[in-house]
C-alpha cells in the first residue's frame, strides 16, 4: 500500500478534490467544541481536536432514520439515496468502533440493509493521535493512538505535513484521485510518525479491566453495582456520546391516515428501555441498567463478538453529569472479580 506525504497548505485542494465525487464529513467546529458534519467549506475542516462530543458513528448509522411510508394501510419502504463518502479525520477509536457495529449489524448473515448500505459506501480517513485526550484510554481495550483498524486510509499529523498510509484498496483509491496534491514519503517521515506514536502511547495511563468475562457476569447479584450507580441521573448521555453503542427503538409516526415508521438511538440506561408490553419491567432499578450497560459491553460481546465493546475514547467520563467515570467502575470491577475468584 502506497505511503505518500501531503503538505498543509495542499489539505484544502485535497479535500475539494474528494468532495467533487462524494458527499465529504469532517470534524467541524460548533458549540460543542467539534462534531462531524458535510463539509462545505474546506477551510473549516478540524485537525487540531482531541474528541468530538459524539462519535461518528451517525454516518452509518443515523440518530434517526425513516425506514418505511404508509398511507391508508400501504406501505412502501424507504429508500434513500446514498451517496459515495468520505469521513475524514475521525480518530482511531472512532475507526475501530465501526469494525464493531459491523458485527452486530452483519451478525450471522443477518445483515441489516440500511446499515450495510451506508457502510459500503463509505471510505474511513483516520487521524492518529499525537496528543492523547486526559480521559482516553484506547491501548486498556486493544487499540492505539495510531491503530489503522477500521481505516482505509491512516494520516498523522508531522506539523506542516500529513502522512498518508493507505490500509485498503479504497484508501489506495483516494491517494490516486488526488494526483500531484500528494508526494512519496521518504523515511524519515514515516519514522517520524512511529515516533509521535510511540509518545502517544505513552502519554495513556493503563487502566485496570476485568478480563475474566465469565466471572465478570458472576458478579451479576453483587451489591457493588448498587455502589457503582448511586451517581447515575438515567440521561443516556453516556450512550448517545458511545461510538459503540448500538440500540435502537422502532416507532410508528402517523397523522390522518399517513405516516412513516421511524427506527431511533435508544439506550438501556432509559427506565423505559425494557418495559414490557404488561407494564412489567425487569429493570426497574438504577443498578441494574448500570450493570446491563457494562455487562453488554465487558461480559455480553466478548462472548458473543470475541471483544469488548469499547475502544477507550473516554466520552462517556467527559458527558456524564454526574462525573461517573468507567475508568473507575472497571477498576473497581477488577478488583471485586480478583478477590471472588481468590476466594473460590
Amino acid at each position: 500500500m502506497n505511503v505518500l506525504l501531503l503538505k498543509k497548505t495542499d489539505l484544502p485542494s485535497f479535500l475539494e478534490t474528494l468532495a467533487k465525487t462524494r458527499l465529504l464529513i469532517a470534524p467541524l467546529e460548533d458549540r460543542t467544541g467539534s462534531s462531524f458534519g458535510p463539509v462545505e467549506d474546506v477551510t473549516a475542516v478540524r485537525l487540531d481536536y482531541r474528541n468530538t462530543s459524539l462519535s461518528a458513528k451517525a454516518t452509518v448509522f443515523p440518530q434517526t432514520e425513516t425506514l418505511l411510508t404508509f398511507r391508508n394501510g400501504e406501505g412502501e419502504e424507504w429508500t434513500p439515496e446514498t451517496p459515495e463518502t468520505v469521513l475524514f479525520g475521525v480518530r482511531p477509536c472512532d475507526a475501530r468502533s465501526l469494525t464493531m457495529l459491523d458485527k452486530v449489524f452483519r451478525w450471522d448473515g443477518l445483515d441489516d440493509p440500511y446499515y450495510v448500505k451506508r457502510r459500503e459506501k463509505t471510505t474511513v480517513v483516520a487521524l492518529a493521535c499525537n496528543e492523547p485526550g486526559p480521559t482516553c484510554f484506547c491501548t486498556s481495550v486493544g487499540g492505539s493512538p495510531a491503530d489503522e483498524t477500521g481505516a482505509d486510509l491512516l494520516a498523522t499529523d508531522l506539523g506542516d505535513a500529513l502522512l498518508l498510509r493507505a490500509v485498503t484498496p479504497r484508501g489506495d483509491a483516494l491517494l490516486q484521485d488526488a494526483g500531484d496534491t500528494v508526494q512519496p514519503a521518504d523515511s524519515t517521515a514515516v519514522e517520524t510518525a512511529k515516533g509521535l506514536a510511540t509518545q502517544a502511547e505513552a502519554r495513556l495511563a493503563p487502566v485496570r479491566i476485568p478480563d475474566n468475562a465469565r466471572h465478570l457476569a458472576e458478579l451479576f447479584e453483587a451489591d457493588v453495582w448498587t455502589d457503582l450507580s448511586f451517581g447515575c441521573l438515567g440521561c443516556g448521555a453516556c450512550t448517545y456520546s458511545c461510538p459503540t453503542c448500538h440500540c435502537f427503538d422502532i416507532t410508528d409516526e402517523q397523522k390522518k391516515g399517513a405516516g412513516r415508521r421511524v427506527r431511533s438511538w435508544d439506550t438501556c440506561t432509559f427506565p423505559l428501555f425494557t418495559q414490557h408490553a404488561s407494564g412489567h419491567n425487569p429493570r426497574m432499578a438504577k443498578h441494574a441498567r448500570l450493570r446491563q450497560r457494562i455487562l453488554h459491553k465487558f461480559s455480553y460481546c466478548p462472548e458473543n463478538f470475541g471483544e469488548a465493546f469499547c475502544v477507550g475514547c473516554g466520552r462517556c467520563v467527559v458527558s456524564c453529569p454526574s462525573g461517573l467515570d468507567i475508568r473507575g467502575i472497571l477498576e473497581r470491577l477488577d478488583q471485586t472479580v480478583s478477590a471472588a475468584e481468590k476466594a473460590a
